[in-house]
């Protein structure tokens, strides 16, 4: 009977519906198809439950919240910490103008994939990119391009 008195109250993971890791499923119905992929859920850590708390401090579908982040990271973020919060607002908005950057450069000024990638790493000042990560980078332009082009296509229809 005491030791209930000090669990803290949990809850099945809202973010991995109590699996423990996310899956394409999950990515889908939390809209997270560019920015996620199938893994260890970092919102319960993969133990499939969650604090009341962490509800209530942190969006269920916070891009930023990833098993990638150092572990202090992701319980600062968890327990409410102010800095990381807008660090988690920042790289959310980074993400949006690098996805809006592709269909940008893809869909109103014509460039083909592989110019889109030269573009990106010259950006970012990376002159040696393996042949892995350069397809892998070509691959995602090309899943930004198709989950975008229903939407533009139907944009340009209506302008017409």
């Amino acid at each position: 009977m005491i030791i209930n008195l000090f669990k803290k109250p949990t809850e099945k993971c809202p973010r991995c519906l109590g699996k423990g890791f996310v899956d394409n499923n999950d990515i889908e119905r939390l809209n997270k198809r560019l920015e996620w992929a199938p893994g260890k859920c970092a919102y319960c850590n993969g133990k499939g439950k969650v604090h009341i708390q962490t509800i209530s401090n942190v969006p269920v579908n916070l891009s930023y919240l990833t098993v990638e982040r150092p572990k202090i990271e992701r319980w600062k973020l968890l327990l409410g910490n102010k800095n990381a919060k807008k660090k988690a607002e920042i790289y959310q908005e980074n993400i949006k103008n690098f996805i809006n950057d592709i269909v940008k450069q893809y869909f109103v000024i014509n460039l083909d994939f592989e110019t889109i990638a030269d573009l990106h790493f010259a950006r970012f000042k990376k002159k040696e990119v393996s042949i892995k990560e350069r397809k892998e980078f070509l691959e995602y332009i090309e899943k930004v391009v198709e989950l975008n082009r229903g939407k533009f296509e139907k944009k340009t229809t209506d302008n017409s």
